[in-house]
This record gives structure tokens, sequence and C-alpha cells, in this order.
């Protein structure tokens, strides 16, 4: 008995077609994945990548509650700077304000990564040697463009510096 060639067609129809699906929900899914782990705070996040389970997590959650802090603020500044940029299409615009406004939308920048800043120092400093080790290797590790060579660690302390020098 032979298989009608219809019958074929719609095996390799139905197998092309799963295959092609899947090939979809794959790139779907790595793409879902990298704009989680390189979203606003991308260096955060790989930094945290290593931290053992509980640490990680925790710091996650410290970042979360910051931001959802901060939010208001960023919302100020965004608002302060659609402000400024829509004004130069007023038929005079007023150059001074503008960048006023702009000026403004830098300070409170300046000010939600201050604290945000001081906030995860603050929360590091805590954490024990080992993880604050792994942190730090992976803001150097996340802050080196690519390509270029990892430095090595550093102190900041003058008593530090003052061994290094012979």
């Amino acid at each position: 008995m032979r298989i009608p060639w219809l019958a074929i067609g719609l095996f390799v129809s139905l197998a092309l077609n799963l295959f092609l699906i899947g090939a979809a929900a794959g790139v779907i899914a790595l793409g879902l994945r990298m704009a989680r782990e390189n979203g606003a705070a991308g260096a955060l996040m790989a930094a945290t990548h290593d931290l053992p389970q509980p640490d990680r997590r925790d710091f996650r959650q410290m970042l979360a509650s910051e931001r959802a802090a901060a939010a208001p603020d960023a919302q100020r500044s965004r608002t302060f700077r659609a402000a400024a940029w829509s004004a130069l299409a007023e038929p005079k615009p007023d150059v001074a304000a503008i960048k006023s406004g702009l000026e403004e939308s830098r300070r409170i920048d300046i000010g939600v990564r201050t604290r945000v800043e001081q906030r995860i120092v603050d929360y590091v400093a805590g954490m024990s040697p080992a993880s604050r080790a792994i942190f730090a290797a992976g803001m150097r590790k996340a802050l080196t463009p690519s390509g270029e060579p990892v430095p090595a660690p550093t102190s900041t302390t003058p008593a530090a510096n003052a061994a290094a020098r012979p």
C-alpha cells in the first residue's frame, strides 16, 4: 500500500511548522532573558550574578525598593526635561528657562543616583567579605568596556595606597 503524496506533504508541513514555532519560542525566551539581565540596572544585575542566592535575592529586592522610592523623582526629572526640550519649538524660546529646566532635571538625576549609590554601598558593606569581593569583581567586570581586560582590584583607602607605594 502506497502512502498518498498529500499525507507526506501534510506530515512534512506539520514537522516544519513545529520546528519554526519552537525556534520562535526560543528566540523570544532568549530575548526576554537578555532584556531582564541587561535592563536599566544592567551593571548591578550583572554584578550580583555570581553572588550566593540569598545575597543575590536580597540585594535585588533592596534595589527594587530603591527604584520604587526614586520613581517620583525620576518622573519629576523627565517632566522638567520634556518641558525644556518642548520649549524649543516656541516661536521665541526662552533659552535661559530651557537651560534652567535641563539643569534642574540633571540636579534631580544626580540626587537620585547619589541616594541609590549610597544605599548600595551601605547594603553591600554589610555583606560577608566573600560576597563583597564577588560584588566588587562583578562591578569591575560590568563597568569595563567589552574587549578590554578587567582591571585588578584597587583600594581607595589611604593606608592601603601608602602601603602599596615603594
